[in-house]
């Protein structure tokens, strides 16, 4: 599925990558087998804290966050973990070396964690279970536990950073297409439908209320059948009687990857419109406010509807084992409105980012993207965070990968970047 990973990058502007500025300069570092990282060190006087980049795609040294956080000063590994396998578990490894390498350079006292997107996710489930041990993500309130033998004596970092992070398997969850259930589409749940809500001209859409809780509701049943199937599969290889002795394929019609998927959010931007409480919005003009924050986002979701059924983007070509462990959380009654979600056991999935979150104990940022539909989601996790120190704000017209909107909204990546500098650099935090 890693194929998938460049999706996001077709179906948002991304900002032009540049070469790598003189004032920062890169090691290369291996730790063996998959794992592999890559060090941006500023020219001049760097902090005494380092930071440690973890996404769960096949490579990040080329990620706008390495570059920006160096040039702000700070020792930034992009770590890689090169592996077909994509349960979280398979990366807490590489993880774990990259924080004791970066732990033990000269003059470094502190190392912070930083995820962005799906790497949001990984970096909760990596610090939870590395602050409390492999009995946080496999005890018997999950459908699918941890793997407690990759994930021995994890050095946990001091500090996390989460650049608009996703929800980890509800994501995953939320984009599964309720009406490719059967043989032909479901007109009743059928999103793209103009007699449901849907402008296929603007391709905006303004679902009713009625359409919005059926839709879930189709989604919850063909989640809870798709859990039923695996996990009826899993207990056929565990006793032998599997087509392969470890794992074996498991393909689903209609489940978005990425940024695919059959999200109401996302053509519906009435919906995860706001955030529930004040937070820091880090304005245009370059002054800060406290208040609610709005999506300045415009809908979404084109893709998926002219892709409803391809394999490349409505299609999960994938395995139980690996289904199970990214996909599979427990819903009753969910719902999504304009500013939470609720109806979902995020505990029920040990790659739930709201799962983990309370397991989280160091200073933790959030910092959302007005420009994009994870301000809600965002402040769901931050909600949850077990930290004292922790701290939520937005950039206001950023997309999800930093760069605006519209030009009027300016400079967004310095505006990110600036302000993830400022924190860590609080006096008393680190």
């Amino acid at each position: 599925m890693k194929r998938l990973a460049a999706l996001l990058l077709a179906v948002v502007a991304v900002p032009a990558v540049a070469q790598t500025a003189p004032e920062v300069r890169t090691d290369y570092v291996s730790f063996g087998g998959h794992d592999e990282g890559l060090i941006y060190r500023p020219a001049g006087a760097a902090s005494r804290i380092a930071l440690v980049y973890a996404h769960p795609s096949g490579n990040t040294f080329d990620t706008a966050v390495g570059r920006e956080m160096a040039r702000r000063g700070y020792a930034i590994m992009m770590v890689n973990h090169h592996d077909e396998d994509e349960r979280l578990d398979a990366f807490a490894g590489a993880i774990s070396q990259a924080i004791r390498h970066m732990r033990a350079l000269p003059g470094i006292e502190r190392v912070v964690l930083v995820g962005h997107s799906g790497g949001g996710p990984l970096v909760a489930f990596y610090q939870n279970v590395a602050e409390h041990g492999p009995g946080a993500c496999s005890g018997a309130e999950k459908i699918y536990p941890c793997r407690a033998d990759l994930l021995k004596d994890l050095a946990p970092a001091d500090g996390v950073v989460l650049l608009d992070p996703t929800l980890g398997a509800f994501h995953q969850m939320s984009s599964i297409d309720p009406a490719a259930g059967g043989e032909t589409r479901d007109a009743a749940l059928d999103m793209f439908a103009p007699g449901n809500g849907y402008d296929p001209a603007s391709g905006r859409a303004s679902y009713p209320a009625e359409f919005r809780r059926r839709f879930a509701a189709g989604q919850a049943r063909r989640s809870d059948a798709l859990i039923a199937q695996a996990r009826e599969r899993l207990a056929a290889i565990e006793a032998g009687q599997g087509l392969f002795a470890d794992d074996e394929p498991f393909v689903i019609r209609g489940i978005g990857h990425h940024a695919a998927g059959a999200r109401l959010y996302q053509p519906d931007t009435d919906m995860l419109s706001h955030t529930r409480a004040p937070h820091l919005l880090l304005r245009a003009d370059g002054s800060e406010r406290e208040g609610v924050i709005a999506s300045v986002r415009g809908p979404g979701g084109k893709a998926t509807r002219d892709g409803l059924r391809t394999m490349e983007l409505m299609g999960n070509n994938s395995s139980v084992r690996i289904f199970l462990a990214t996909a599979a959380i427990r819903t009753k009654d969910f719902a999504i409105g304009a500013d939470d979600i609720t109806g979902v056991d995020w505990a029920s999935a040990f790659s739930s980012a709201p799962g983990n979150a309370p397991g989280i104990s160091v200073p933790s940022l959030v910092l959302t993207m007005s420009c994009h539909y994870l301000l809600v989601p965002g402040e769901i996790v931050f909600d949850r965070l077990g930290s004292r120190d922790k701290s939520y704000a937005a950039v206001e017209g950023a997309t999800h990968v930093f760069g605006p909107c519209k030009p009027e909204y300016g400079d967004t990546v310095k505006r990110t970047f600036d302000h993830v500098a400022g924190w860590l650099a609080k006096p008393g935090r680190f």
